[in-house]
Formats: C-alpha cells, sequence, structure tokens
C-alpha cells in the first residue's frame, strides 16, 4: 500500500471517532440591547423575562432598570413605559392588557397596543411575581407575603391574604400564584400552601409543607389535572389535591426547585440536579446532574425543558433526561423564557432580547 493510501485510511479511521455533530435546535433571527451596561456592576442579572401573545405576536419584557417594552415578532419596538422600579418576573398578556408587578410597590396595567398606563395599583409592597388574570380579577403575589387581587379593569383592591413572615432568613423571592376554575393558590414563605375562593378570598384549605428548619420558603407552584404541585425550599416536591389539599405523594429534592409541567411530565430543577417526576404517582422517570442554581422557571415544549440555570439555557430531552445543548448568549441566562408557535424569547442577564426560530 502506498503513502498517500495509508495517510487516506488513517484519516477516514480518525473521521469515524469523531463525535456527532451537535444537534440543531434554534436558529437566532434577531438580537436587541435593551439594558446599557453599569459601570461597576457586580454581577448583572436579569430575572424579568418576555411573554407573548399568542394572537398578535406581540412580546412584552421588563427589564432591572425599570422599563417596560413591547416589541413585534420582527423586533421592532412598539411602545415602552418607564416605572419606578425594576421587573422581576414576566409580565401577564390577558387580552389586550398587559398585568406587570415591579420592585417599586405597583401593580401596572397596560393596553397590549399602545402602551397606554390604564392604572397602577399600590401595593405598597415589592410586586416580584408574574400576576395571574381570570374572572375579572389580577391577582399577584407580594414579596412580603401578600396575595392581592384588584379589579382587572380599574385596578380597585377586591381583598388580601396575608401571613406574617417568620423571623430569620427568608429566600428573596415568591412563588407566582395559580389559579384554577374558582380557586386560587398562593405559596408563602413560612411553608404554608393555601386555596382561596378567587372572587372572595376565603381560604378554603391551607397546608404547611415545609418542616421546621432554617429556610421554609414556598418556591413554585403548578396546578394540573386537579393536582396541586409546589416545590418547598427546604427539599422537596409536593403533589396536593387541589379540592383538599391533602398529600398524594413527595419526592426529596436538593434545595431550592423551579417546576415546569408538559409532555406528560412535571421537571423540577434543583441547585444540583433536574428531575424528570410522573404527576400521578410521582416516580422519579430520570434525573441529570446540574452545575448550577436555577433561576427562572422552566418551560416544556415539544418535548424538551429549557431551563435557564445563570450560565445559560440549558435544552434538556425529556424523554431521556440528558441535555441536547446549552444556549449561552454570553452573560447567561437567568430569567423565564417566552415561547409561542416555534418562536422562543430570551432575555440575557447583560440585558439583550433574542428571538430564536425553533427547530
Amino acid at each position: 500500500m502506498s503513502l498517500l493510501a495509508l495517510v487516506l485510511a488513517a484519516q477516514a479511521s480518525v473521521a469515524t471517532q469523531l463525535p456527532p455533530a451537535p444537534v440543531r435546535l434554534w436558529t437566532v433571527r434577531w438580537q436587541k440591547q435593551l439594558v446599557e451596561p453599569v459601570s461597576l456592576e457586580w454581577k448583572a442579572r436579569e430575572s424579568g423575562g418576555p411573554a407573548v401573545d399568542a394572537t398578535t405576536g406581540r412580546l412584552v419584557v421588563g427589564t432591572r432598570d425599570g422599563w417596560l417594552r413591547a416589541y413585534s415578532a420582527e423586533g421592532e419596538l412598539a411602545w415602552e413605559l418607564r416605572a419606578g422600579g425594576r421587573f422581576e418576573a414576566p409580565p401577564r398578556i390577558e387580552g389586550d392588557a398587559v398585568y406587570a408587578g415591579s420592585s417599586d410597590g405597583f401593580l401596572y396595567a397596560v393596553d397590549l397596543g399602545s402602551g397606554q398606563l390604564r392604572w397602577k395599583y399600590d401595593a405598597q409592597e415589592e410586586v416580584g411575581t408574574t400576576p395571574a388574570v381570570a374572572a375579572g380579577l389580577v391577582v399577584a403575589m407580594t414579596l412580603q407575603d401578600t396575595l392581592v387581587a384588584v379589579d382587572a379593569k380599574t385596578g380597585a383592591w377586591r381583598w388580601h391574604h396575608r401571613r406574617e413572615q417568620r423571623e430569620g432568613f427568608t429566600i428573596h423571592g415568591a412563588a407566582a400564584p395559580v389559579v384554577a376554575g374558582p380557586v386560587v393558590y398562593g405559596a408563602w414563605s413560612d411553608g404554608h400552601v393555601a386555596a382561596l375562593d378567587l372572587l372572595t378570598g376565603t381560604v378554603q384549605w391551607e397546608r404547611l409543607v415545609a418542616p421546621k428548619g432554617d429556610f421554609t420558603d414556598v418556591d413554585a407552584l403548578r396546578v394540573q389535572g386537579g393536582r396541586l404541585f409546589a416545590a418547598a425550599y427546604s427539599g422537596a416536591v409536593y403533589a396536593l389535591d387541589a379540592k383538599t389539599g391533602q398529600q398524594a405523594w413527595e419526592v426529596k429534592t436538593p434545595a431550592p426547585s423551579r417546576l415546569a409541567l408538559g409532555a406528560g411530565l412535571l421537571v423540577a430543577v434543583t441547585n444540583t440536579q433536574v428531575l424528570g417526576i410522573a404527576p400521578a404517582d410521582g416516580a422519579v422517570r430520570w434525573t441529570l446532574p446540574l452545575d448550577g442554581a436555577p433561576a427562572g422557571e422552566p418551560v416544556v415544549l415539544n418535548g424538551r425543558a429549557a431551563v435557564p440555570n445563570g450560565g445559560g439555557l440549558l435544552w434538556i430531552d425529556t424523554r431521556q433526561g440528558r441535555v441536547l445543548r446549552v444556549f449561552d448568549p454570553g452573560t447567561g441566562v437567568s430569567a423565564s423564557p417566552g415561547w409561542v408557535g416555534s418562536r422562543l424569547y430570551v432575555l440575557s442577564n447583560g440585558g439583550d432580547l433574542l428571538a430564536l426560530d425553533l427547530s
């Protein structure tokens, strides 16, 4: 065999040993810088995140500099509104209105089309969660443990339910309220979860899901199929009967946890691993080691989980529990992504908004 033939044979052998090409999951369609870098800022972190209107394709995003902005699907600025504080959670789009809470203590209602302020409600406490909207009410949880409901059209107070925070340490942040039918569910930093009548705020049941300890915060709530799922900072995911509050199952996890439902799976993201849990019985179908603390809420779409963990956006195959790709725009991702159809929107920690077309 000639020397040339030997070289070609060796190259062919090496080529067959190369790892497969990475799976193509997205194409970056456009990118906008929303927040200017701040000198001497220790570590930039955006937790606001985008919300997308499924009808018009318009997206709305709030950022740490106090701006709430709306863009078209092509990335054209539609309007912007300045609040008195930062936005720490994605807004809620309902009909022709946008509802968003700010660290300035106000809950804002804005016209989706024009950006005109309709009203703002003074909660007198930081509103750092995504509001729930149902039955003509907007319900939001403050970071000081007050669940408040206001009229969606006028912003007039309707009811509130408060639990006093425990003495000692609590974790910054709160679980966003969730609604199922005539009931709204809330979670408090003292470890309690409660079901309340949506219209009156009357407590139907409450349950302590976190054991006594240094940290008892309940970090996340999800409701589906007559079950309420709660993640406690003390290290467990619980499934409760949505009508009675009785516990159906419990899965011990490292703390803290973020939750997402989709593809017949409950995805729990902790500071050391991601778990795929069967919602019916709590069976753990797979676990995946994770480097980095959970940040915003994950989302499940097309059989994949998009998980922000500060360092980037992890794409996880929910059937096998393996990482497919990591999307890092250079500054990491902490905010929950927003999506509609095959378009995903990501807000980076550096304040860049990116539109990704999914493969």
